[in-house]
């Protein structure tokens, strides 16, 4: 409800600068209906947050942010580029590429993809999903991991209805193809 612009706008407009793609964002708001939540967080926003609040729990979120994406850059530092027909992602550059192309991830797409990608051929449910990507301090519901799941496979297969990468392992999650 900005004047002229709405949050989601922006949100998917910073999303979509290399350079602030992985700055946290935390969408305050008086939209308290589940369609707009789940419009922001997949818009590229990292929590969401109704209106009223107290400010211990802003506090609290901002906090969480800052403490997940210092844990990010942390752990992917130590962990090494992942290469797999011709998709390279790259934790400690933040980059990933299907060949010789680089792809603009969101924040989270990217934290999935890696996490996926250096873990192939093993099922990982939707909740163990929310809990390596976001982390267990925001309000996350397993859809949502559908939703980021769709929005990778845009990005990074030929054909997203017959997916070579990611993988759906009916009645349990996802997992990243053997191949």
């Amino acid at each position: 409800m900005l004047p002229g612009l709405d949050g989601v706008t922006v949100c998917r407009a910073i999303r979509r600068e290399p350079h602030l793609k992985d700055v946290p964002i935390l969408m305050l708001t008086a939209r308290r209906e589940e369609s707009d939540k789940v419009n922001g967080l997949e818009s590229g926003a990292d929590d969401y947050l109704t209106k009223p609040f107290g400010i211990r729990e802003f506090v609290a979120r901002v906090r969480a942010l800052l403490r997940r994406r210092r844990a990010a850059a942390n752990a992917s530092a130590h962990q090494g580029p992942v290469n797999v027909a011709g998709l390279l992602v790259d934790p400690a550059r933040r980059l990933a590429r299907l060949n010789d192309r680089d792809i603009e991830l969101t924040a989270h797409e990217f934290d999935l993809l890696y996490v996926l990608a250096s873990n192939r051929g093993i099922v990982f449910s939707r909740d163990a999903l929310v809990q390596r990507v976001w982390g267990g301090d925001t309000h996350i519901t397993e859809r949502s991991v559908d939703t980021l799941i769709k929005r990778l496979r845009k990005k990074i297969e030929t054909d997203p209805a017959e997916p070579q990468y990611i993988a759906t392992v009916w009645g349990t999650g996802y997992k990243f193809t053997d191949a």
